[in-house]
């Protein structure tokens, strides 16, 4: 080019960007390309020096396993030596016939965490952990009269604080499991419902309530509102079918989440960072079936002994101090049945 051209060149573009309108755009469209690195640069998390690990154990699922649960949750204690757990009250268990309370199983299991000094997270509510999610009584299923079952639901948690509140291992109560989040064969929980569980524990007993949410489709806020601190997800590969957006066919999926989009939606939705605890870090396969019948290769297409490394080292670096495995019940069935103690020895070791 000439430089007579190229003189004329840069004279227009000094004139071009001494216009107002053109400054405006240059100087947005830079602070719109930065913006992501400052947000990420405050926002990031940090991974916390000692992180508190637990598990959920659920004796329903230890039984689907054909494992005897009781033995499988003593091994849990005194093998895996696990000092934080959550615990389920079933309460199609606890009152298989209405106004006749069974609190056997969860008060034996609570009985021997006491013994321990564990630190439990105790669950109850209609909606709990383990597929299908939700588990009320026959008698409560049949029942057409909304206000009936509300009742009915009201007394079943009254009674269990009552019952239950007298164990110190209990550090908080878990009210619901994900009430606002659509998972599982299950009744809608409305919001009114679930203030008014969470205000009958509340004249009862002054411990934390803690309310759970999906980590990764949860609007999370509603959920923290609701109680005192929010338990999250947080899966990295699952077998779904996303509400009917496949055609009714299942597919193997990874959430496309990079570990520090948790402390930066926690921000974003004003939800404190140290009142979040993950109580359902994937750590056991998602698959078409439950984990003893699939095969090896089926298993490994969510939850290999590298993706079981790669989900605790992610967990680690999002910055949660606290953080609850999720299969633990699989891991020993892996030991005992399936010759392969790979996940229960890298647990023991991480609690140890």
């Amino acid at each position: 080019m000439p430089r007579s051209d190229l003189s004329k060149a840069f004279t227009l573009l000094k004139r071009l960007f001494s216009l107002k309108i053109v400054k405006i755009i240059t100087a947005s469209t830079i602070i719109i390309a930065i913006l992501p690195l400052i947000i990420f640069y405050f926002l990031r998390p940090k991974v916390q020096p000692d992180i508190n690990y637990g598990i959920t154990f659920s004796n329903k699922y230890a039984s689907e396993l054909h494992m005897d649960w009781q033995q499988s949750y003593l091994k849990m204690l005194d093998d895996l030596k696990v000092k934080n757990i959550r615990l389920i009250a079933y309460w199609d268990d606890i009152e298989k016939v209405k106004g006749i309370y069974d609190y056997t199983d969860i008060t034996w299991q609570l009985n021997e965490a006491e013994k321990r000094n564990i630190n439990v997270i105790m669950t109850i509510g209609y909606k709990v952990p383990r597929y299908p999610e939700c588990f009320a009584p026959k008698w409560w299923l049949e029942d057409e009269s909304e206000q009936s079952r509300n009742e009915a639901l009201y007394k079943y948690i009254s009674m269990s604080v009552s019952i239950l509140k007298d164990y110190n291992s209990i550090k908080m109560w878990q009210v619901e499991n994900e009430p606002f989040f659509p998972f599982g064969e299950c009744l809608d929980i409305k919001k009114k419902t679930l203030d008014q569980e969470i205000a009958t524990v509340r004249k009862l007993d002054a411990r934390p309530i803690l309310v759970q949410d999906s980590g990764e489709g949860g609007f999370w806020f509603p959920s923290y509102r609701a109680g005192d601190k929010l338990g999250i997800s947080m899966y990295r590969k699952i077998w779904y079918n996303f509400w009917g957006a496949f055609l009714g066919n299942f597919i193997y999926f990874q959430y496309p989440l990079a570990h520090w989009s948790y402390k930066i939606k926690a921000d974003l939705v004003h939800v404190p960072y140290q009142d979040i605890i993950v109580t359902e870090l994937q750590a056991e396969p998602w698959g078409p079936g439950i984990n003893s019948t699939l095969s090896e290769e089926e298993k490994n297409k969510s939850m290999s002994r590298t993706d079981f490394i790669d989900t605790l080292n992610y967990a680690q670096k999002a910055g949660f101090k606290d953080l609850y495995l999720w299969g633990a019940e699989w891991w020993l069935w892996e030991k005992e049945y399936n010759n392969n103690p790979y996940f229960w020895d890298t647990a023991k070791a991480l609690f140890n």
